[in-house]
């Protein structure tokens, strides 16, 4: 009787053994995403947050004439239909300033902004995420970032573009000035989400918001990060 209690027990050991050799590997690979989502909290989120940044520094947008001869001055656009930012003090022929008192850059009265680029290159549009050219061409477009955790390891994150012209009206009550911005999120990252792609030239404000998606989707990666760019007093 003892016999076959043992066969009994050494059969179901040999059953839990092999359940747990099929799912070591599993559990180390559970494990390792674990970690790596942990190596992005920690890491990546500061390389991310440099990239922003990065494209912080961009030109506001591409229709400007950049020359750096003193006697050619580099010139803001006009906005005919924000008054508040219009070329409405006197200047030279053609020209003006801002009616921001703090804006010293000279307006061309002659260019306005441009309206921004549906699709990218890849799609068949026209941004093709040169930055020198304008923020504008950023949209739509999504380009692959390596990132290397202070441990050293290698994460391959993806970025995701989204530009748009946003109101830039500012309400006052009183003594409280109001502005509302809506911010871009990861599910609506190709909407409008209360901006313009400017096809209308009445819809071209002085400021633009840039929405990146921060992806990968095998690592449980989603992150999205927004900020906003004005031309007041320059490009």
């Amino acid at each position: 009787m003892r016999s076959a209690m043992a066969m009994i027990e050494l059969i179901f050991a040999i059953v839990i053994i092999a359940i747990s050799v099929i799912t070591i590997p599993t559990m180390m690979s559970i494990a390792g995403d674990a970690s790596k989502r942990i190596i992005i909290d920690d890491d990546v989120m500061a390389r991310l947050s440099g990239q922003m940044i990065d494209k912080f520094q961009a030109r506001w947008g591409g229709e400007y004439v950049l020359d750096l001869n003193t006697s050619t001055p580099t010139y803001i656009s006009s906005l005919t239909d924000v008054s508040d930012l219009n070329c409405s003090r006197p200047g030279a022929a053609g020209r003006g300033y801002r009616i921001n008192p703090s804006s010293l850059i000279e307006c061309n009265l002659t260019q306005i902004p441009l309206a921004i680029p549906a699709l990218s290159t890849t799609a068949g549009g026209l941004a093709d995420g040169n930055v020198s050219k304008g923020l504008e061409m950023l949209n739509s477009g999504t380009e692959t970032l390596s990132v290397t955790s202070s441990t050293g390891e290698v994460v391959d994150i993806n970025a995701t573009y989204n530009v748009r012209y946003v109101p830039s009206t500012v309400a006052i009550a009183g003594n409280t000035a109001t502005a509302t911005w809506r911010l871009g999120s990861s599910g609506t990252i190709t909407a409008d989400n209360s901006g313009e792609l400017g096809t209308n030239e009445e819809d071209r404000t002085h400021l633009k918001r840039i929405v990146v998606r921060f992806w990968n989707t095998p690592l449980g990666v989603d992150t999205t990060l927004t900020f906003y760019k004005s031309n007041i007093g320059g490009n």
